[in-house]
């Protein structure tokens, strides 16, 4: 990790110069690289303007309970906000909160499990209604209801009681020890107006487009296919704030199309490019790029179940032998993704967890080894009987799809690298890509990876500054989507392990961080050995702005518009 930081800083230095309680501990890492420049204060600019984002992926929705997709993040985070946030450098920062909850300050009990949260005075929603602490306790009664078919209700579920006693305190009692607490109603998370809401079915809310929120922009105008508009909230607390008077989300058919026109100034800024895309953009005047590591980890995941049933009990007839699976690790070289599509401004992935105090040392997966690759395949009866390249099987071919989000470059390209390597021990693996909104859908939307109709599927991911949603959300046996669920976690792999369910318990289940540290380890451990989900590579975030646009803070702990309240558009 101190490699990919070090590689990344000495990187961005280049392009500026071509261009015009435990969980708040620092992660074990050094501060984010940025562009090389001092970060613009508030005041660079003029007050006023518009900045245009491009948008690769539209998003399917904008409540952080029903959206997964990264694309619905960088919208909602301009007007929807949580009680606490994250700092570039690994902290718990207050939000709608006063202060962040601690021991010293009375704000967490001595036995973990009471938070008492002191709310910001003089909020309101966008619609002028105040912010209360009912709407805390609502946000948690929400996520609870069977009837909204959220995500996932990890942690949620750990609470007994969201206690008011006035407007502005929201007391959090749980009925059992959970270390990672304040990241609950908070970072991928927020908080939800009540008085908006209440009664209503929140899948069908009209909420989920045009939320009502206490962030510095409100969603003005969504135009499916074209365009999100963001207009100033002139209820937001801070004076002066936002700078910028709108934000334009163009949706664009992919960041190939987002490059040309940020050339061309068609466009602000793009977010979203691949760490293969950057040599288009080094040295074009008026732009600069800045590259951040991040906790995201490029992997290969892989489904357990028989297609389309999202039965765990019914095994995938090629990807349910262990032995396939671990073919298909051995058959891949890291090298050519990382040297020559990301010309080595990367490393090679070992872990889920790739950046963070959670992150683990010295595991790793099966090594390239092509001939093991082919032993493998031919003690688990996979012979190629006819010569022609594929595998087979009691007449089946060895023949699997892979699935990614279309348009997306660097996800693409690495693809067909990996289709070759596997074509070259005799699987026939086939490139069916989709659009984000199909692929991550939700059960009732019929989404391609919640309903498990997919082979393996090619994704970025990555834990928050607390690991514990994440382990819980994608590993955990209980968070396997249903139709008896209704579709809620994201255990798309249809992975059960006891043993791996304990470690995600075991790290959720102390203060003392270095014992969650060792749980983790565990867990990242299991997870390897199932061989369901493949790192790949580490993932850097890559984003491009023109020279006009000032004032960003990169955030690896966060979407890149989270602080676009201090933006300024020259």
């Amino acid at each position: 990790m101190r490699r990919l930081i070090a590689l990344l800083t000495s990187l961005v230095l280049v392009l500026a110069a071509c261009g015009s309680a435990a969980p708040t501990t620092p992660p074990e890492s050094s501060p984010p690289a940025t562009s090389g420049a001092p970060a613009a204060s508030a005041t660079t600019g003029a007050a006023g303007g518009i900045v245009t984002v491009g948008l690769a992926e539209e998003p399917a929705n904008l409540n952080p309970y029903l959206a997964i997709q990264t694309a619905s993040r960088l919208v909602r985070e301009l007007t929807l906000e949580g009680l606490l946030n994250a700092s570039p450098e690994g902290n718990y920062i207050p939000q709608l909160a006063a202060e962040v909850p601690t021991v010293e300050n009375g704000g967490i009990s001595a036995d973990g499990l009471t938070i008492t949260y002191k709310l910001r005075t003089g909020v309101v929603w966008s619609d002028g209604h105040p912010f209360t602490s009912r709407d805390v306790q609502f946000t948690w009664q929400a996520i609870m209801d069977p009837g909204n078919a959220v995500n996932s209700q990890t942690g949620y579920e750990k609470i007994a009681s969201v206690e008011t006693p006035d407007d502005q305190t929201a007391v959090v009692r749980f009925k059992a020890l959970y270390a990672p607490a304040l990241s609950l109603f908070s970072l991928d998370g927020a908080v939800l107006p009540a008085h908006v809401l209440e009664g209503q079915n929140m899948a069908a809310a009209s909420f989920n487009r045009t939320p009502e929120g206490t962030g510095p922009f409100v969603v003005t105008q969504w135009t499916s296919g074209d365009s999100i508009v963001l207009d100033r909230n002139k209820n937001f607390r801070d004076a002066g704030k936002p700078i910028l008077d709108q934000i334009v989300f163009l949706i664009i058919p992919s960041n190939e199309v987002g490059i040309a026109r940020l050339r061309t100034g068609d466009i602000d800024a793009l977010w979203g490019l691949g760490e293969s895309q950057i040599p288009q953009l080094q040295g074009v005047q008026d732009v600069k790029l800045v590259v951040t590591p991040s906790s995201n980890v490029e992997y290969l995941g892989l489904n357990l179940s028989q297609r389309g049933t999202a039965d765990p009990a019914k095994p995938h007839p090629i990807l349910g032998d262990r032995r396939v699976r671990e073919a298909i690790a051995s058959a891949i070289d890291r090298k050519p993704i990382v040297n020559d599509l990301l010309y080595g401004m990367t490393v090679a992935a070992t872990s889920p967890i790739g950046l963070g105090w959670a992150a683990p040392e010295g595991l790793s997966m099966p090594s390239y080894d092509p001939a093991k690759a082919k032993s493998l395949l031919d003690a688990a009866g996979w012979t190629d009987a006819n010569g022609d390249g594929v595998r087979e099987k009691n007449g089946q071919p060895l023949r699997l799809d892979i699935s990614t989000v279309a348009g997306s470059q660097v996800q693409e390209l690495s693809e067909q690298i990996v289709q070759s390597q596997l074509r070259a021990v005799g699987i026939d693996l086939v490139i069916n890509n989709l659009p984000s909104a199909t692929l991550f859908g939700n059960w009732q939307e019929n989404g391609t990876i919640k309903r498990g109709n997919f082979d393996i599927l090619e994704d970025t991911w990555g834990a928050d500054l607390d690991p514990d949603a994440f382990f819980s959300a994608l590993f955990a046996s209980d968070q396997i989507p249903t139709a008896a669920n209704g579709g809620a976690g994201w255990n798309f792999f249809r992975l059960q392990d006891p043993a791996l369910d304990k470690a995600i318990a075991d790290g959720r289940s102390s203060l003392d961080q270095a014992s969650r540290k060792e749980a983790y380890r565990r867990a990242v451990q299991r997870i390897l050995d199932a061989l369901v989900y493949i790192p790949l590579f580490n993932r850097a975030t890559v984003e491009a702005y023109r020279t006009t646009v000032a004032g960003q803070v990169q955030n690896p702990w966060d979407a890149f518009t989270w602080n676009a309240a201090d933006w300024t558009r020259q």
